[in-house]
């Protein structure tokens, strides 16, 4: 598994050079199909540009209890073939397509026998390998390259000029450090959970296969941005909005409204206002906050931060409806990381499932499950059965792949999702005939948010909040008209 991580990450490492606007190579692959040994990633010269196509085999290592020497490149093992045989066969596969160089690219770093014919500065052999008459172990090294490959010396001569050794590449670690450099130069986030995200990118793609493995610039460009990997922009002008729920922080840029509602709330035993609170205290205060934010200029965002339940980010978004042009920018954890997600981001490809079923036909409500980063079957059981007469009909919503900690990669996901969830949820209150929705959410606050944003003329919405038993309780009551 190592060595599969070692070889995604310098994939990904040379596939952000198709980035750059001077880049001599027009496309890459990744496990090119023809390639042989030398397939494991690939970049091809623009047609016009003087240059070869390179095939890179890579070779991780645990350790380094050995190097690469002139007489190991030839050694087998069993029947096998030696990596020297590996990258004469790819080479003489590839040579009829034009210019090409074969590289091996390993951590393990070169002996001096063969170090001293390496050239620092293109990788590639030096004149001095390819001397007429070589004596002592270069002459005993190109004898056992000649009767190892079976061939004569000017086809050894010209396969050993398309070779190139990066041999004593970095080590995992300092390979996740280029990594990171080159995404940041390129204004990508970097970090664990971005890299994560790339390199499952290219799992994907080697196991669809075919034109998938292939990638140019433009193929590239979306991906980064399907799955979120640019770099939030902070130039936009924002309007602060904090609110603190279940516990008070303070960040950089102070508010433009500020709402402290603490004393309502308690983490430990997930104790929440009552019903009558949120109507008569909250509720009211949060459309205050929304009056006082209609004078923010036109193409401000409102920066919202807080520490709040889930139903609290629903009613927020409900209060400053997508319709009514209010744009939001809003702090999300994700894996360990605090990115900046837009309710204005262009949404992603990402598809939402639903099922549903009937429960109670003379019932007059709709229950819907929003579950994206977990799975709320059992307790939703144990509720629907609870309330065996309440609910018309059960609409269950989750992401492609089913719902984990990693469901919402960005806010473009967070915003797809948030977008056909209102549609599934718009279709089911027409097909069951529902007049009341209540709604679980076990998504990121992110993804709430922009949801209420979108639940305009849906009916009153019963938002619920998971207690500390492990059941639902419903929270409040969102009027949506």
């Amino acid at each position: 598994m190592q060595g599969d991580r070692y070889q995604h990450l310098f994939s990904w490492y040379v596939l952000l050079w198709l980035l750059d606007e001077d880049c001599p190579f027009a496309s890459a692959f990744v496990e090119h199909p023809e390639a042989g040994a030398a397939d494991d990633v690939t970049l091809h010269a623009r047609p016009g540009v003087t240059g070869a196509s390179r095939y890179m085999q890579v070779k991780w290592h645990v350790d380094h209890r050995a190097l690469y020497t002139l007489e190991g490149l030839t050694e087998t093992v069993g029947r096998g073939q030696s990596l020297l045989q590996k990258l004469f066969v790819s080479w003489k596969t590839l040579r009829g397509q034009g210019p090409v160089e074969v590289w091996l690219v390993s951590n393990w770093p070169a002996a001096p026998e063969l170090g001293r014919y390496l050239q620092g500065r293109d990788c590639s052999l030096t004149e001095d390998f390819f001397v007429a008459a070589p004596a002592g172990a270069l002459k005993v090294a190109r004898t056992r390259w000649l009767e190892h490959l079976g061939v004569e010396w000017d086809v050894l001569r010209a396969f050993c000029a398309d070779l190139r050794f990066r041999l004593g590449l970095a080590s995992m670690v300092e390979l996740e450090e280029r990594v990171d450099e080159r995404m940041r130069m390129h204004g990508l986030r970097q970090g664990p959970a971005p890299r994560a995200i790339a390199l499952d990118g290219i799992r994907e793609w080697i196991e669809t296969g075919g034109q998938a493995k292939r990638l140019d610039r433009a193929k590239l460009q979306m991906f980064i941005r399907d799955r979120g990997l640019l770099e939030s922009k902070t130039d936009t002008p924002g309007v602060g909005l904090w609110i603190h729920g279940w516990a008070r922080r303070q960040w950089r840029e102070p508010p433009a409204v500020e709402l402290d509602w603490t004393s309502h709330f308690d983490r430990d035993t997930r104790a929440v206002p009552t019903e009558a609170v949120c109507r008569e205290r909250l509720l009211p205060e949060l459309r205050e906050a929304r009056r006082r934010l209609a004078s923010r200029p036109a193409e401000s965002v409102i920066d919202f931060r807080g520490k709040v339940p889930l139903s609290v980010s629903l009613a927020v978004g409900t209060c400053f409806p997508e319709v009514a042009g209010a744009r939001f920018r809003v702090e999300q954890a994700t894996r360990g990381e605090t990115m900046l997600w837009r309710s204005d981001a262009k949404p992603t490809q990402r598809q939402l499932h639903g099922t549903e079923h009937e429960s109670a036909p003379d019932a007059m409500d709709l229950l819907v499950v929003f579950q994206l980063t977990g799975d709320a079957g059992p307790d939703v059981e144990r509720f629907v059965a609870s309330h065996s007469r309440r609910f018309r009909a059960v609409l269950v919503l989750e992401p492609d792949g089913g719902p984990h900690d990693g469901a919402v990669g960005s806010d473009g996901d967070a915003v797809a999702f948030a977008v056909l969830a209102r549609e599934r949820i718009r279709q089911a209150r027409v097909r069951w005939r529902t007049s009341t929705t209540h709604l679980i959410p076990y998504a990121p606050a992110g993804c709430c948010l922009f949801l209420g944003q979108r639940l305009n003329a849906m009916g009153p919405v019963v938002a619920y909040e998971r207690t500390a038993a492990g059941g639902y309780a419903p929270f409040m009551t969102i009027e949506t008209g």
